[in-house]
């Protein structure tokens, strides 16, 4: 009997062990368990969302030709000339001085990957210094330099229109300096760059004439609104021109003494037309087209919309390399650079 009670106390003794076992499993290991796969579930399907928000952009291709379709080309000589021709057309169409505009055009500069250039290798790329796909170029920009003068308007508006050329990769600086006493006329020298991007040059055209295409300069694109109105606020008021002086106190004779004497009609003074002079033409699709008017008297400047005016001459139109403008009941046209004075009249 005792062997059997022995034999029953064991088993007893099992079953005990193995419900404390199965409970401590529950009540740890279980849970720990269940809580793992809780976060791998919910891992898993961050996961999935990020894939699906990276299907629904657009590829890494995509934005790269995108970026290639705002440069000059692939081939170093032809983007040489169309950024030269680009940027005296620039300077053509800001109002500077023709015969004093020079471009120079600086060699090609190679641009490397900042994670493997230089001494400070970042740790995670010093494994791939060598392999070729991580130290070749990411791209080739070439400078230039614009040397120019002409009326503030005109200076202020080459560097709008240098901020606002896509093909233009950056403008890295400018200087200005007046060239007279009454600031009326300046020297401007502005260094710019284009990018090239050879490893993602399309296929050669077959055809002449789009191949020709591909050689002509690149389109002048006006300057949007906001930097229509950010160069206006600054030729609004050009710093660098002396103050106007103030006018002189106006003294009231005495008349109480001797009748006034009968004033003498003199012929009414014509309006100061040499005084306005047309700097620059502008325009965006909002606001249609603009003229730039500077008073080489004052040293002030406005920007006109169609149906406004100075003196007595109303805007009313500006296109091409001309303003028109009506006087009275007549028309005339004005070319850059002309006052209102030296008008055409419309045949």
């Amino acid at each position: 009997m005792k062997s059997s009670h022995k034999i029953a106390l064991a088993l007893v003794l099992a079953v005990v062990f193995l419900a404390t076992g199965a409970i401590a499993y529950s009540m740890h290991f279980y849970r720990h368990k269940e809580g793992l796969e809780s976060r791998l579930t919910t891992a898993q399907n961050g996961i999935e969302s990020f894939k699906s928000w990276l299907d629904g952009r657009d590829s890494t291709d995509d934005k790269l030709n995108e970026i290639a379709s705002t440069t000059l080309g692939f081939d170093a000589e032809r983007v040489e000339s169309r950024f030269r021709s680009g940027l005296n057309r620039m300077a053509t169409s800001a109002g500077l001085i023709k015969d004093e505009t020079v471009v120079t055009v600086k060699p090609i500069t190679v641009v490397k990957n900042p994670t493997v250039e230089g001494r400070k290798v970042v740790a995670e790329f010093r494994k791939y210094q060598n392999d070729e796909s991580i130290s070749a170029p990411d791209l080739y920009t070439m400078g230039a330099t614009i040397r120019g003068s002409g009326s503030f308007e005109s200076v202020t508006r080459l560097l709008a229109l240098a901020q606002s050329q896509p093909w233009i990769w950056s403008v890295q600086g400018f200087t200005l300096k007046p060239k007279d006493n009454q600031a009326t006329q300046f020297d401007i020298t502005v260094d710019v760059t284009t990018a090239l991007l050879p490893d993602l040059a399309p296929p050669e055209p077959s055809d002449e004439a789009a191949a020709r295409v591909e050689a002509e300069p690149p389109d002048i694109l006006d300057p949007i609104a906001d930097q229509i109105a950010a160069t206006a606020s600054i030729v609004a008021r050009n710093v660098f021109a002396p103050p106007i002086p103030t006018p002189p106190d106006v003294v009231i004779a005495d008349t109480t003494q001797a009748p006034a004497p009968t004033p003498v009609q003199t012929p009414k003074a014509k309006p100061p037309y040499h005084e306005w002079r047309l700097t620059g033409l502008s325009g965006s699709p909002t606001q249609g087209r603009l003229a730039w008017m500077f008073n080489s008297r004052t040293g002030t400047s406005v920007l006109l919309s169609p149906g406004e005016r100075v003196l007595d001459a109303v805007l009313v139109a500006a296109e091409g390399g001309e303003a028109v403008f009506q006087i009275g009941e007549s028309e005339f046209t004005l070319a850059l650079n002309e006052t209102l004075a030296d008008r055409h009249p419309v045949e």
